[in-house]
């Protein structure tokens, strides 16, 4: 026989399971899917979303993010471009090239390093301090048609000088470019700060500079085409905000212990050190909070106006109206919840 307490507990059970169905059912419903391309491989310095996603800041957020790593910038605005992803990031200056040199029909939906993220690496013998420097010597270049070739002409023309007045070579992004140097075969390179805090640690006689200091462009941003944004805003938001408290953990996980842990998820090859990859990492995110922490991931009005100036100097745009690259929409409000 079934007294009424048992039949109590029974419905309550039943009905406590069929209501952690229900949640879970609202929660699955909940999770937004979305696609993020990485520009290249997996890098210390693409931390800001691999972070987010292996310390579960996105599915906080209510979003199931899908991380793609594409060959190259190019590939990745292509996947965005043709809706096969939502974001991605590229560098400032292929962002504006992209933007008013192409009218692709992208936008900057916040800058996550808002430093520059190239470094101008010489030896200490026959350093290079400055853009003037450089007058008829062998620089070296990432890629030709890249972010580190057009830097290099911004920074000649900055200078004084043209774009003819030094011999472009291409070298590594790694601090086996430095060898290059020793051997005579170039007079300094351009390269992330993956190399230069290696060459650091090395104990290397390396004489390095950041590009804005004669480049100031936006470093990294992260772009969608406007109609995708528009269709998607609360995604948007959500994934920005997710990347900012997931910033925020790191800057509170002093040695980074806690966070080089997460990335273990990823195969990272600056992981292979520890102490390497920590100071990378640190140094990656001064550049996040350059223009101060309250304004991590906003797109800076003067510093997009700036870059677009000085890039139609030098003639790898036309002029135009900085406007059309960014909105701060999103980052706003993003930053305030």
């Amino acid at each position: 026989m079934t007294d009424l307490t048992t039949l109590g507990r029974r419905g309550l059970l039943t009905g406590a399971a069929a209501a952690c169905t229900l949640i879970r059912v609202r929660d699955a419903r909940a999770q937004a899917a979305m696609t993020y391309v990485a520009p290249f491989s997996y890098i210390m310095a693409f931390a800001d979303v691999l972070h987010a996603q292996a310390g579960g800041f996105f599915e906080r957020e209510g979003l199931n993010v899908t991380i793609e790593q594409a060959r190259g910038s190019a590939m990745a605005v292509q996947q965005v471009v043709g809706n096969n992803a939502l974001l991605s990031r590229t560098g400032g200056v292929d962002h504006i090239k992209a933007v008013l040199g192409q009218n692709a029909p992208l936008v900057s939906v916040g800058t996550i390093a808002q430093a520059s993220p190239f470094f101008v690496i010489s030896h200490a013998d026959k350093p290079i301090r400055s853009a003037a420097d450089m007058k008829g010597k062998t620089i070296g270049i990432l890629s030709q048609g890249g972010a580190t070739d057009n830097l290099l002409d911004i920074m000649l023309v900055q200078a004084g000088l043209t774009k003819d007045d030094v011999k472009k070579e291409l070298a590594g992004n790694s601090p086996a470019g430095f060898a290059l140097i020793e051997r005579g075969r170039i007079d300094a390179y351009i390269t992330s700060v993956g190399p230069v805090v290696a060459l650091r640690e090395q104990g290397a006689k390396a004489v390095f500079w950041n590009t804005d200091d004669h480049a100031p462009v936006p470093g990294q941003c992260y772009i969608a085409t406007r109609e995708a944004a528009a269709k998607s805003p609360e995604t948007v938001v959500k994934f920005l905000r997710a990347v900012r408290k997931s910033a925020e953990d790191m800057f509170a996980d002093a040695d980074l212990s806690r966070t080089l842990q997460r990335l273990e998820k990823f195969e990272i090859a600056e992981m292979k050190d520890r102490k390497v990859a920590a100071l990378i990492l640190k140094e990656d995110m001064k550049g996040w909070i350059s223009r101060g922490r309250e304004n991590i991931l906003r797109n800076g009005v003067a510093e997009w106006a700036k870059a677009v100036e000085i890039m139609a100097k030098v003639g790898i745009v036309p002029a135009g109206d900085p406007s059309r690259l960014y909105t701060n929409e999103y980052v706003d409000v993003a930053l305030k919840s």
